[in-house]
């Protein structure tokens, strides 16, 4: 049973949960728990480990690392592998195994491994769940047996296995694994140094982890690029330039009905899908999705070079007419949508403008927002509004049009006045539409 079923249990039940995984760990009988590292002087791996060398090594690069130096140094390795969680949506944990003849894997596994006999019959669970280490001799008639990932190992002439938690302070527990091949597996005196290492090991993958953390957090609740921004330093409120960029602005139609008449999860699982669909196509077009709001997106295709992402504004335009294009395709293909969605199905409204933003830090001393402000991104969300009352999917700015400079992608619907706006504007629709 995982931390988060133990979570939703009643508090008896999760003390005979608590007694039921301690009695496990001890009838597997597991290591003693490490103490400080006793024998590190002269060490060129621990040595290395804290080294600014490594400090700049991602996880992957640091498995390979320690795996080749302690062979170079004399420890017969054929194996080290570390299971890091993870800090994702979609992924639980990160597999990354050296091997000596084989070099480097990186995996990355799902959720669904949690609830696998595979994790469920491994020592890793069980590491995860407190157990301060194992170590299994894998040959002679004494083998043991006990896990099934034994046999897979002892197939590939593996003697010895020691396996380890690391510890961290600020993210959940993970583990490092060693496995030799040599006759008679570890000496003490290999295991004693192993040991010592782990520790310091565990300190260099924490800091690697927090790392790369902070990288997929800002990129997932920012975007790509203003993770990219605030992550060299673009952290000041108010600080910002001025970029020209085609706008794209989407929303569902009927989202409010659907809330009130929908289960709490058919709407999220629908948001989801519509969102996916979205942020695939503009990403896929070389856009920027800055956020969410609710049921709504808002995205940039910045045009000035500098960006990394264009080069014109012309470019600009057509990549994110294409991404409107690719997206409702998309949408249109989501199945299994909610009843309470009724006969019309799922609607959404697409709106492109393009022109100057403001781009930067907005927001108060505790709070602040990576995104664009300005009088072209007040005109897309009118003209996304106007999508409803015109019913149709995909509206476009006259500036839009213009700039696009494909007469024949895009057509005009017409004068319309949009909401605080004196004068009309022509809007443009595509002939699909």
């Amino acid at each position: 049973m995982s931390k988060s079923d133990l979570a939703d249990l009643p508090p008896d039940q999760i003390w005979d949960e608590t007694l039921a995984i301690a009695a496990e760990i001890r009838d597997r009988r597991p290591l003693a728990p490490l103490g400080p590292p006793r024998r590190l002087r002269g060490d060129g791996v621990a040595s290395f480990l804290l080294s600014p060398a490594a400090a700049r090594l991602d996880p992957p690069g640091l498995v390979g690392a320690v795996g080749q130096r302690l062979l170079a140094e004399g420890l017969p390795l054929r194996r080290v592998t570390s299971g890091l969680l993870a800090m994702h949506p979609q992924v639980f944990a990160r597999t990354l195994m050296w091997d000596r003849d084989d070099g480097m894997t990186d995996l990355a596994r799902g959720f669904e491994i949690e609830q696998s006999e595979f994790y469920r019959a491994s020592p890793v669970r069980l590491i995860h769940l407190g157990a301060p280490g194992f170590r299994r001799r894998l040959e002679g008639p004494a083998a043991a047996d006990d896990f099934p990932v034994l046999a897979d190992l002892r197939a590939v002439g593996v003697t010895d296995y020691l396996i380890r938690p690391l510890d961290f302070a600020a993210v959940r527990r993970s583990f490092v694994a060693f496995a030799t091949d040599r006759r008679g597996g570890f000496t003490d005196e290999e295991i004693a140094r192993l040991d010592d290492l782990v520790p310091i090991l565990s300190l260099r993958f924490e800091t690697a982890m927090q790392r790369q953390l902070s990288d997929t957090l800002l990129s997932l609740y920012l975007g790509r690029d203003a993770a990219r921004r605030v992550a060299t330093g673009a952290v000041r409120r108010g600080d910002g330039e001025t970029i020209r960029a085609a706008i794209l602005s989407c929303d569902m139609r009927g989202f409010t009905r659907l809330s009130d008449r929908a289960s709490a999860s058919e709407v999220i699982a629908l948001l989801d899908a519509y969102l996916d669909a979205v942020t695939l196509a503009v990403h896929g077009h070389g856009g920027e999705v800055l956020k969410f709001m609710g049921d709504g997106c808002l995205a940039i295709f910045p045009a000035d070079e500098g960006t990394g992402t264009g080069t014109a504004g012309r470019d600009a335009c057509r990549r994110a007419l294409a991404a409107a294009c690719e997206a409702l395709t998309a949408i249109d293909a989501i199945e299994d949508l909610p009843p309470a969605l009724g006969p019309s199905g799922l609607k959404v409204g697409f709106a492109l403008n393009y022109g100057d933003v403001v781009y930067g830090n907005i927001g108060s001393t505790e709070r602040l927002d990576f995104t664009v402000i300005g009088p072209a991104v007040n005109e897309v969300a009118r003209v996304e509004a106007l999508c409803k009352v015109l019913d149709r999917k995909l509206l476009a700015t006259s500036t839009f049009a213009a700039e696009l400079d494909m007469t024949d992608a895009l057509r005009s619907v017409g004068l319309h006045v949009l909401r605080g706006r004196r004068e009309p504007t022509e809007i443009y629709t595509t002939d699909e539409d």
